[in-house]
């Protein structure tokens, strides 16, 4: 992978980075999101200008480089232009690399890229090499769009069902509730 650039974190003690700023800028705890629509923060002109981060084009993936938790090694897709802190890596696809695709191999590579960045019992971290370092097999362009869309249609149905449990448990708590006042028996 060659265009994997990493963000910057303009100094927060500076007000003036920060206050008023209309450039998302997505830190690491929000790459969970998996599809960026928004950011929680964001920063000025003078920030983005006072900082090596670097704006993102939208449909690039994201991959979380630190973290102890679940964070390291999640991936996401920004569905917005943005900046990110430097523990994220931006991959910015070309003509021969669909971002859904990668988005789902790098999804399906988790425990791969959690172990990729294990230390000996420190935190352990992912770095721009070790992104790069990647091996990916390729497929020709039209059948890794063919891929990714089988694998979006899939995500639909799941989200559809997620939705469905969602009801189900709310319409469980209205019953039960109901139920133990007494207005339901």
């Amino acid at each position: 992978m060659d265009n994997v650039v990493a963000g910057a974190t303009p100094k927060t003690s500076i007000g003036e980075y920060w206050i008023g700023g209309d450039i998302p800028w997505l830190s690491s705890g929000e790459v969970h999101k998996k599809f960026i629509y928004f950011t929680d923060k964001f920063i000025t002109s003078e920030g983005y200008n006072n900082s090596s981060t670097k704006l993102v084009p939208k449909n690039s993936v994201l991959i979380a480089l630190a973290g102890q938790g679940k964070t390291r090694g999640t991936v996401a897709i920004n569905k917005i232009e943005l900046c990110t802190n430097q523990s994220i890596a931006s991959i910015i696809p070309n003509k021969n690399l669909d971002y859904k695709f990668l988005f789902y191999y790098l999804e399906s590579k988790y425990e791969y890229l959690r172990a990729l960045s294990s230390s000996d019992g420190g935190r352990g971290g992912l770095n721009l090499k070790l992104i790069r370092s990647i091996p990916i097999n390729l497929p020709s362009i039209d059948e890794q769009k063919n891929i990714s869309n089988f694998i979006n249609s899939i995500d639909n149905k799941i989200m559809l069902l997620e939705r469905k449990l969602i009801s189900y448990q709310d319409f469980k708590k209205y019953l039960m509730q109901q139920i133990f006042a007494q207005n339901l028996r």
